[in-house]
């Protein structure tokens, strides 16, 4: 089971790599690649994820194996005193299912707390997240937006779990 810790401004390459990989394998069929090159070099850039890595709001984690290969990234921001918002988590393509994303969860819930919300953005068509997150409690109130206020990405139901 890989480690997962606070991520340092040493990891924000590797963070973009994976989620650069992570975003192609996702999203190239339904959105194509331009659309996804567009996409993470504007979200995923090393200065944006610098500025989210040093919010004193967020919390930003990294899930590394065993000879320090990063494979894992959740990130997450304090909007009020019971309400996180997971801006992301994702896992390298090839090792999804093994229980890294999970730890990401556990983490994030960790460091949000009990009564505590936690929402979130997933893409429509991501079908795989959906039932992640649904398998972890979460519930899509039927509300759609444009995921990430971003007009080129798809649209995106929001999902919410209440911490006990």
């Amino acid at each position: 089971m890989p480690r997962v810790r606070r991520a340092s401004a040493d990891d924000l390459d590797a963070v973009r790599q994976l989620l650069h990989d992570t975003w192609h394998a996702t999203y190239d069929a339904t959105m194509g690649v331009e659309a996804v090159n567009d996409i993470t070099s504007r979200w995923h850039s090393v200065e944006n994820l610098s500025r989210q890595l040093s919010d004193p709001e967020g919390c930003f984690l990294v899930a590394e194996n065993r000879d320090g290969t990063i494979v894992g990234h959740a990130g997450a921001v304090r909007k009020a005193a019971d309400l996180v918002s997971l801006a992301r988590l994702y896992v390298l393509p090839q090792l999804q299912g093994g229980g890294t994303g999970t730890a990401l969860l556990e983490a994030i819930t960790d460091w949000a707390g009990p009564g505590t919300t936690i929402e979130l953005e997933v893409e429509t068509s991501n079908t795989p997240a959906i039932g992640f997150y649904r398998k972890h409690g979460f519930c899509d109130n039927g509300q759609q937006v444009q995921c990430g206020g971003d007009p080129a990405a798809g649209q995106a139901i929001v999902m919410k779990r209440r911490l006990s």
